[in-house]
């Protein structure tokens, strides 16, 4: 399993392909949106994979977002195109707030992709699935600021033809969080390859790698990172080490990572995608210890004759097992970190999944994840009522235990849902928007709450709103 991450960082030069209008004219938009809520918070719904603009403790938010962006053309005829983009969030919840949310520079030279800033993210099965189809990666969290290098989408293999081709990434980012460790290190890489059947199925499978290193520690100072140590960590030779747990080891740096794989079915305007993330954090994970953890999904789009519903997204996940090992009594413990005592958050927010709620401490930063054993059954739905009425719905259901260290003393159930309408001005370059959600259960307090929003954007040809009010893209 080694030897696929170390050809990983050899071969991952690649990023998910970003959206593409036709022209790559530049897109303009601004948004207002008013949350209330009768609990301590929000709804899980509504604060959930927004891009880290909602506060996480407050029950009443007025948002203002206002950016643009440049993506790529969807023509790649040309030798070289370039995209960028820029995010302003102003908010108040019990004070007022202001921050960058994403901004973004970037070139294409034929395949190859280059890119410096923060941006999110595109959207994935309609924007129903609980985490983007990805457990790593769900656009719960502000964007992390990197450096990327990439290429536009997936790129056919020259000797084998179009049938098969191969996509990756690879980055290098900064945590300008108040995280336990400051300016820790992010590397995240991946690698996918796709194979073209006939009759239109295909089959796409591969892996991704995250690695926490540096940083500067409150007790020790600087984490001291050397050359050799950072082709150490970002190979992924000592994953199977022990940075954490087991062999009680402390190592500065920390890995995780997801494989995935997803097939696809398209027929007369239709489209089935079922998909499979299964987590990894140390060896035993490679080698598929906790071979029933894992998040699986499957989401169907209806062509236009099924107007009323045209989307849905089913998805279970189980993070019960994390390989744990009864004769050492060690287990994976998703997402924390003895060194990176934050986990895998970013201003206090969980980069991946959003089922997984970090601790906060008194000074509003994160302290890990009490809560990674979980079971999750999550619906997605979204259709038409009328020509420009859109409706969506979500519906979560989960079992919680706690994590190995520190059990629950018994499964604790929570149920969370969303139910919201889009309507689109007919003859104004305007979206109205209204939701109501609502949790239930023993992990969070019972409460429901109210969304109101309107959107402008001027351009006629622009993708229309389909959930979270961030920067849309097509894929």
């Amino acid at each position: 399993m080694r030897f696929i991450l170390i050809l990983l960082s050899l071969l991952a030069v690649a990023v998910e392909p970003r959206a593409q209008q036709s022209k790559g004219t530049p897109t303009y938009y601004a948004s207002f949106r008013s949350y209330a809520s009768g609990g301590r918070e929000l709804p899980f719904w509504f604060r959930s994979n927004q891009n880290g603009t909602l506060p996480a403790a407050n029950n009443f938010t007025q948002l203002l977002q206002t950016g643009f962006y440049r993506n790529l053309a969807a023509e790649t005829s040309t030798t070289w195109d370039y995209f960028m983009g820029a995010e302003l969030v102003a908010g108040y919840a019990g004070k007022p707030y202001f921050q960058p949310n994403q901004y973004w520079l970037g070139g294409r030279y034929r395949w190859l992709v280059v890119k410096a800033g923060a941006m999110a993210d595109p959207l994935r099965y309609g924007g129903l699935s609980s985490t983007n189809g990805n457990l790593d990666a769900s656009g719960n969290s502000r964007p992390v600021p990197d450096i990327s290098l990439s290429s536009n989408g997936y790129v056919p293999f020259p000797y084998f033809g179009s049938p098969v081709s191969w996509k990756a990434h690879y980055s290098e980012g900064v945590l300008w969080d108040n995280g336990y460790l400051q300016k820790a290190r992010l590397h995240h890489k991946n690698l996918y390859f796709k194979v073209d059947l006939p009759t239109e199925w295909s089959i796409a499978a591969g892996i991704e790698h995250y690695v926490f290193w540096g940083g500067v520690s409150p007790s020790d100072g600087k984490v001291s990172v050397r050359w050799g140590e950072y082709l150490y960590f970002v190979s992924g030779i000592r994953l199977g080490s022990g940075s954490k747990g087991g062999a009680g080891v402390n190592l500065p740096e920390n890995h995780l990572g997801i494989y995935s794989m997803e097939i696809c079915k398209r027929w007369q305007g239709n489209h089935v995608a079922f998909y499979w993330n299964h987590p990894f954090e140390n060896r035993a994970g490679l080698e598929l210890a906790n071979a029933a953890d894992g998040l699986f999904g499957i989401h169907l789009k209806r062509n236009e004759d099924f107007p009323y519903l045209s989307e849905v997204v089913y998805e279970w996940m189980n993070t019960f097992g994390q390989g744990y090992d009864s004769a050492t009594g060690s287990a994976q413990d998703y997402f924390n970190d003895q060194t990176y005592r934050s986990g895998f958050t970013h201003f206090a927010q969980m980069m991946g999944s959003p089922l997984f709620v970090p601790k906060l401490n008194a000074d509003g930063g994160a302290a890990g994840f009490p809560n990674n054993r979980i079971r999750m059954h999550h619906l997605g739905l979204k259709g038409s009522l009328l020509t420009n009425l859109e409706w969506k719905l979500m519906i979560t259901f989960s079992n919680n235990q706690g994590s190995f260290d520190a059990a629950f003393p018994a499964t604790v159930g929570q149920f969370s849902f969303l139910s919201e309408l889009n309507y689109q001005l007919p003859r104004l370059p305007l979206q109205v928007s209204a939701a109501v959600a609502g949790d239930s259960g023993k992990l969070n307090e019972d409460r429901a709450g109210v969304f109101l929003g309107i959107r402008w954007e001027p351009r006629q040809d622009a993708d229309r709103w389909r959930g979270n009010w961030i920067i849309r893209k097509r894929r």
